[in-house]
């Protein structure tokens, strides 16, 4: 199916994984993963999650599954790491529910989530190559790690290499600084602005 034949999803609805999810998200993984090796990379570069990795991954993780009209067309995962960086693990939307807000709607449950906790950076790794991926977490606010990134990503990011390279040849890494969004009183809502 071209990418002109798809029919935008009418509900997107984002929860936590649950086992019925896993043989989809395999699925998903498998869809994914292929648009990587088309470019180049081979499976041991970008290899699929199995049913067994993606079960394992709420152990250490929060995931989120999206679903779009009752099919999971998306998961994201994500942990807390020291020094209080929020490390993206992976966000992967199927192909054919790509472009239609699957994946923001994932960002927007992992950006709350993290907020909750009270953390407020996010770092994840992206390819060099993989140019959709940069688009988007371009236009999501991510940015390349550099020295104007927060005390608690320079942090992370120095605990973490202990003085090596954290990411491999190709790999950029990048982060998102959050802020809590300001709560609305109710006496601001209803205010009419006449006074």
């Amino acid at each position: 199916m071209s990418t002109d034949d798809r029919i935008p999803p009418k509900r997107i609805r984002v929860t936590r994984l649950q086992e019925t999810h896993l043989e989809a998200l395999a699925e998903l993984e498998q869809a994914c993963t292929a648009m990587y090796h088309e470019i180049g990379f081979d499976a041991a570069e970008v290899p699929p999650r199995s049913v067994q990795d993606l079960a394992r991954l709420p152990r250490e993780h929060n995931v989120f599954v999206a679903e779009a009209d009752h099919e999971v067309a998306g998961y994201l995962a994500w942990r807390d790491e020291s020094p209080g960086v929020a490390y993206l693990e992976e966000i992967s939307v199927h192909p054919q529910f790509q472009r239609f807000g699957v994946g923001s709607r994932l960002l927007q449950a992992l950006e709350e989530d993290v907020l909750r906790v009270g953390l407020h950076d996010v770092v994840a790794k992206t390819w060099d190559k993989a140019a959709w991926a940069r688009m988007f977490y371009a236009h999501h606010g991510f940015s390349k790690v550099d020295d104007a990134a927060s005390a608690k990503v320079r942090g992370w990011l120095e605990e973490r290499s202990g003085g090596r390279p954290i990411t491999r040849p190709g790999e950029i890494l990048i982060c998102k600084p959050l802020r809590a969004q300001p709560t609305v009183t109710d006496e601001e809502s209803t205010s009419d602005g006449d006074e």
